[in-house]
């Protein structure tokens, strides 16, 4: 089956039974032009017209969002103490990456205060890699942690570690696993963007 393009916005609007293309124009701020492009799957929708569309139709953003954009769940937080938490039953958020075009085996980490997203693949750890220098999520029996990796011992799974974020301490700690961040970015810099995936 062949999706078209815009598909899921096209569905919001016949669920909204709004055929005017002028009053999508004027409810939106997007011209007239573009409306019936991106109604006629002759245009992409972009992250920040699909905002609008959702705003004037009152729905959720990921509502708007078809399917073949690429969207990551994140799957933990991390504060500037550098303690990685889990979600709680109130965190749902995605983070889509318009200019993807196929999704890879990659786990996200977002940091709340700084808008700042890390990245790693559950199949590197870094028993298989060089992580000496290297920003890292650590795991123990207890906590979690995102820190640059300073020393390593295999044999007693033991890893000395610094905060990345301001202070700088070292800490160490029995790690269980730990995961080399393959790429980090502060969202404002990118076309990647966190949203709320409550429907």
């Amino acid at each position: 089956m062949i999706l078209k393009m815009n598909e899921a916005l096209i569905k919001q609007v016949l669920l909204a039974r709004v055929k005017n293309h002028d009053l999508i124009s004027k409810g939106t701020g997007i011209d007239k032009s573009t409306v019936s492009l991106h109604l006629s799957s002759k245009r992409q929708i972009s992250v920040d017209h699909a905002k609008l569309y959702a705003k004037f139709l009152k729905v959720p953003l990921i509502k708007v969002l078809d399917d073949n954009i690429v969207k990551y769940r994140v799957v933990r937080y991390v504060d500037d103490s550098g303690v990685v938490i889990p979600p709680t039953e109130d965190d749902d958020h995605l983070v889509i990456t318009p200019n993807e075009i196929q999704k890879k085996n990659l786990k996200v980490i977002y940091h709340l205060e700084r808008d700042l997203v890390y990245w790693y693949h559950p199949e590197i750890s870094c028993n298989n890699s060089e992580f000496i220098n290297h920003p890292c999520y650590i795991k123990t029996k207890d906590k979690a942690y995102l820190g640059i990796v300073l020393s390593h011992n295999p044999k007693t799974h033991s890893v000395t570690f610094a905060d990345i974020q301001p202070k700088y301490k070292e800490h160490k700690v029995k790690s269980t696993i730990c995961y080399p961040i393959t790429a980090q970015f502060y969202l404002k810099y990118t076309s990647a963007q966190k949203i709320d995936n409550s429907l």
